[in-house]
């Protein structure tokens, strides 16, 4: 039975492919889980309308505004030294500003609410 909600937030794994340290021109593959909120085309809508109003230099800088509402928790992040970090505005902010968290955080986002994988190819 399908249970209509004004809010839904759900779990979904993230995979974010980092360059390896030590070997050239590979990539690790480090998997988290991310809390979402579904957010409902009419407020990414009002969230593009205002970024589109601001300065090109500003806009570029809340091109991912977006994310800072959908995202609302993780696990299974830990910090250099294996502790678990905490989910926090800032901490996903700093994470941010790597495009293969970016990436990683939108793809999975973009297969969880459309029930597909990302395509690859044409």
């Amino acid at each position: 039975m399908f249970t209509v909600t004004s809010k839904r937030l759900f779990w979904w794994p993230v995979t974010v492919k980092i360059p390896h340290s030590e070997k050239a021109g590979e990539q690790q593959d480090h998997t988290f889980e991310m809390q979402f909120e579904a957010m409902p085309l009419d407020r990414a809508a009002a969230i593009d309308a205002a970024r589109n109003t601001l300065p090109e230099a500003e806009r570029a800088k809340r091109s991912f505004d977006f994310l800072n509402e959908i995202a609302k928790g993780w696990r299974d992040v830990v910090g250099q030294d294996g502790e678990a970090v905490a989910f926090s505005t800032e901490a996903f902010e700093a994470q941010l500003n790597f495009a293969w968290f970016r990436d990683g955080v939108l793809e999975a986002y973009r297969e969880a609410v459309t029930g597909q994988a990302a395509r690859l190819g044409n």
